[in-house]
């Protein structure tokens, strides 16, 4: 008998290097982009605004990490757009996805204790009991993960005292 998956979906979790002296980097150059709550949003944003160079910024920053990155996924990719979301106590995300082509990119920047990581919608349910199955992976500070654009996922309620920032990126090969 063989056994084998059909499909698979890649991830991949790179760390942030000397995050604290990025962190503040990172934080800094924010300040010129400020987030605020838009229409039904449960979260505050700056994804609704124009955010000029803040691409161009941000891979500066984290130009490092997108080489390891690069270095994993075995191809060259570009940042399409970078925006931050920070969430207060009770604020959450809907499951939502980036598109169908490449890959989407979060950076826990602020993840406070009760603070909740991003969940991972499985896109096909569960064989054995038909239910949906989703992931949340550990993270901490200064983490970042990549997955496809395709994946849905969500930000449950926060459910710590201090904000969770995080920022996100579109990728494409």
């Amino acid at each position: 008998m063989i056994r084998g998956n059909l499909f698979e979906i890649p991830m991949w979790s790179v760390p942030c290097i000397n995050f604290k002296k990025k962190k503040d980097q990172l934080t800094k150059l924010l300040k010129n982009y400020p987030e605020k709550r838009v229409g039904l949003q449960n979260f505050t944003t700056n994804r609704q605004t124009p955010r000029p160079n803040l691409v161009q910024a941000f891979s500066n920053i984290i130009q490092e990490e997108l080489g390891m990155l690069s270095e994993q996924i075995k191809t060259d990719f570009s940042i399409d757009d970078v925006w931050s979301v920070s969430y207060k106590k009770n604020d959450y995300h809907s499951p939502h996805n980036h598109g169908t082509v490449g890959y989407a990119g979060i950076l826990y920047l602020e993840f406070p204790d009760g603070s909740q990581p991003t969940n991972y919608l499985q896109p096909w349910q569960n064989i054995n009991n038909d239910t949906t199955t989703f992931n949340a992976l550990s993270v901490k500070e200064g983490d970042i993960v990549i997955v496809p654009k395709f994946v849905n996922h969500f930000s449950p309620p926060h459910k710590g005292k201090k904000s969770k920032r995080i920022i996100s990126w579109d990728m494409k090969l």
